[in-house]
């Protein structure tokens, strides 16, 4: 009996946070139209389409992209860029020392430092 408790408590969780995530997106997408179409009635009919969109059935197909797209802007790809950077032995194969991506053109901006420019002329 306490399985069927707990797990309908897990239940009422996931539909709560299903629906704050969907107002969060809701509000996210409101904001960003009115900030670069405006207050006007392309923004509001552009608001309402993707309200009905979200907060509808849709949102089975656009939630995990969302979420998807959310996590890479946040980071997440860097991560994984960096992770199979180094586990594939990086450009040449494993068979050199391997260097961060970050640090791959530190050798050119001491070389700029060191030897500026010639201006034409001299």
């Amino acid at each position: 009996m306490n399985e069927i408790i707990f797990l309908g408590f897990f239940t009422e969780i996931w539909t709560d946070f299903n629906l704050v995530l969907k107002i969060f997106v809701l509000l996210t997408i409101a904001s960003y139209v009115r900030n670069h179409i405006g207050n006007n009635t392309m923004g509001l009919i552009i608001i309402g389409f993707l309200a009905v969109f979200i907060l509808g059935d849709f949102w089975a197909f656009f939630g995990g992209i969302y979420v998807l797209y959310m996590l890479l802007m946040f980071g997440v790809s860097g991560i994984l860029v960096d992770f199979f950077f180094i586990s594939s032995g990086g450009p040449a194969g494993g068979g050199e020392e391997m260097n961060s991506p970050i640090s791959a053109g530190t050798d050119l901006i001491s070389k700029r430092m060191n030897h500026p420019p010639r201006r034409p002329g001299m």
